[in-house]
Parts: C-alpha cells; structure tokens; sequence
C-alpha cells in the first residue's frame, strides 16, 4: 500500500537577521556541545557557543569578526543559483557570503577586520563526470564570491577526498578544521 500526500506548497519565509540587542538579555554560563549548522543553514554565534559544520563536498564559509566578538558560519550544498543571490539563506554559496555578512552586521568599511575560515569541498564521489565534482565547483565558488565581496581568506583547507568538520569557537574567536579519516583498510568513503 502506498501513501501519496499532495500538500500544498508553501512559500518560504523571509528571515531577517537578528538584532544585536536581542542577544544581549542571554545570561547563559559554561560551555554547551557545538551548534550543529545543517546543510543549507548559517548560523549566528554568541559568547560560550560553538558552531559546527560536518562537510563533504559542501563548503563551510566562516566569518570571525573579533572586533565586534561576532562568528557565524554557512553550511553551503551547492555553488550557484542567480535567481537565488538576493535570498537570505545559505543553500547555494552565493547566497551564502552577503547573507553571512547580513548576519553578523557588516558593512564593506568593516570587511578588512573580518576573517575568513574557508573548508570542504571534497571528492565524495569516485566519478569521472566533471558534473558530479560538486565539491570542486563548491570551492571554486566560494572563492569568487568571496573575493567579489572584497573578503580575504585567513585560512583555507578545501578538496581532497575525505570530509572535514568546521569549528568555530565563539568564546575565543577561533576556528578548527579536522578531517575524517577511516581506519579501515579498502573503506570505500570517509
């Protein structure tokens, strides 16, 4: 027996970036496990938090402006969508980069201060189609949009073929990235 839903599709709903002001009522104390950012999601950073991007051929795009003590990272799947470049969100990297910088509230004056964590991208897939290398078209995305933004990269760990997880230490404004291995012998993905 087969079930079919025909549900009606629902528009998305715009999300505006929050309001530095919000944050400040968190009285939150000690250290919490690491925001997971999802595919397709960015997420802002405060004080104690930690943000988390588990990646393949996705690209995390990270923003840590210390400044202003502001993180927030972009867990992007694909690399373009012109029809999508004006949405707030961060399905496609070119979305992503002005919605990140929406995000944590910066002008082009401030993009100097601003660094640029850049991981992901790998090969997960034994393919010869150079249409299936998304993770190659993810950074090669990643890298023009940010430098069409004026963004320089502080750190970049991007191909390859195993996957990667990205950090981003909130309280101390600093990144890790650390790539999965397997430690079985003829494992066929990582």
């Amino acid at each position: 027996m087969q079930a079919i839903f025909n549900l009606p599709l629902q528009q998305p709903v715009p999300v505006a970036p929050p309001h530095w002001a919000d944050f400040s009522e968190r009285t939150d104390n000690g250290p919490r496990a690491p925001l997971q950012v999802a595919m397709g999601q960015l997420k802002l950073g405060i004080r104690t938090e930690q943000l988390q991007a588990l990646l393949g051929s996705c690209v995390g795009i990270g923003l840590i402006w210390k400044k202003r003590g502001r993180c927030a990272l972009a867990h992007c799947l694909l690399p373009e969508c012109p029809q999508m470049a004006d949405e707030f969100g961060a399905r496609y990297v070119n979305q992503a980069v002005p919605s990140l910088l929406r995000l944590i509230g910066a002008t082009e004056a401030d993009y100097a201060d601003i660094e640029v964590v850049v991981a992901g991208g790998a090969t997960m897939l034994n393919s010869c189609s150079s249409r299936l290398q998304i993770g190659q078209q993810n950074a090669e995305a990643a890298r023009k949009h940010l430098r069409k933004h004026g963004l320089n990269v502080t750190y970049c760990r991007i191909g390859g073929k195993c996957g990667r997880t990205m950090t981003i230490d909130c309280a101390t404004c600093t990144y890790s990235v650390q790539e999965i291995v397997t430690t079985t012998q003829g494992a066929a993905y990582a």
